[in-house]
């Protein structure tokens, strides 16, 4: 039983590394059934076709249908599918060059955003609506207004949400290992794919499965480790970190917003009150932020050191190697010399 265990663990975490693998089926030459030409390969540099198509089967059958629900190459179910299972390595695969068989993320994300919407209308747990839980408090504010717009635009709001994750993502992940110095164009795709899974698990929230909510703290803490390849430890104090930054922008263009619009004074005394808030909030956030950016770029260093002192110590070790073969064949050769005098 143990055995079958981690064979079966083995194999999942081979394709989780690489489900891409796109292996030479055959290196026998093959005739195209399209266009007739012979070949050797997976697909026919003639005309593009698959190799192995032939007459239809049970599989062709299986094959057409699946297409009318997405269920092929770039299809939706599949790229939720790596991205249930393979989190941070889809989502590396993806922004690094690797998006044939990906679904298009800010159209998935959109799209399921729209169907996690009616379905919460037409099957969820009821719940009290924004507009009735923040009228009770007997007057609106920033935080009131921006919660409602996202509660009626799930997608949109979501993708606004999530992006304030793709600065402090990209201060604190920048040096990792596993994928150097990642974009901002790059972090906000991340926190695309992130918001997806979050919409899901929302959704389910509405239905009252149990413990749910606590899945996207696993899966950031999953795919961050994945995607930037720290150690458990590291990757959870940076994640934390991350979403204490993104809370901290948020607050700050919520207060800002709570200023411009409350405010009853002349211009010079709101445009003080909108700077000194600004620089409040901001400092909140920039300083465990910053501390965090030194950490990683003082361990990256550290890291390239130990790289530098292992290579010239192996260098070193070479070096000698060959003037001990240099001596041994020296001393060789003066012996022979000897010997043959």
């Amino acid at each position: 039983m143990i055995i079958a265990l981690k064979k079966i663990w083995t194999r999942f975490r081979a394709w989780q590394l690489n489900p891409f693998a796109n292996e030479l089926k055959t290196a026998e030459p093959q005739w195209c059934a399209n266009c007739g030409k012979e070949f050797v390969g997976n697909f026919c540099p003639y005309c593009s076709q698959k190799a192995g198509l032939g007459r239809v089967n049970w599989h062709s059958v299986r094959q057409s249908v699946g297409e009318v629900w997405g269920i092929g190459n770039r299809s939706m179910s599949y790229s939720l599918l790596q991205l249930f299972f393979r989190p941070g390595y889809f989502i590396r695969d993806y922004i690094s060059g690797k998006r044939q068989v990906s679904f298009p993320p800010v159209k998935m994300l959109l799209i399921i955003a729209l169907v996690a919407s009616a379905a919460i209308h037409y099957w969820g747990a009821e719940t009290v609506s924004m507009d009735a839980e923040f009228s009770s408090l007997g007057k609106a504010n920033a935080f009131a207004d921006f919660t409602k717009w996202a509660d009626d635009n799930k997608g949109w709001g979501m993708l606004a949400i999530m992006s304030m994750m793709v600065l402090p993502t990209w201060l604190l992940f920048r040096h990792a290992p596993g994928y150097k110095r990642h974009t901002l164009p790059e972090g906000f795709f991340i926190q695309v794919f992130m918001g997806i899974l979050l919409v899901i698990f929302l959704a389910l929230d509405s239905f009252l499965v149990p413990l749910i909510m606590w899945l996207p703290v696993v899966y950031y803490l999953i795919a961050y480790r994945q995607l930037f390849g720290y150690g458990w430890w590291a990757t959870a104090w940076r994640t934390l970190l991350c979403w204490y930054g993104a809370l901290m922008v948020g607050v700050t263009i919520a207060a800002v917003y709570e200023v411009t619009t409350r405010a009853k004074s002349d211009l010079p005394r709101l445009l003080t009150e909108m700077a000194v808030t600004a620089i409040i909030m901001l400092f909140l956030a920039a300083v465990p932020l910053g501390l965090g950016y030194l950490v990683g770029h003082f361990s990256e260093r550290r890291r390239r050191q130990a790289i530098h002192a292992k290579t010239k110590t192996i260098e070193y070790a070479q070096e000698d190697c060959i003037d001990n073969i240099d001596a041994s064949v020296g001393s060789a050769d003066a012996g022979a010399e000897t010997t043959s005098d």
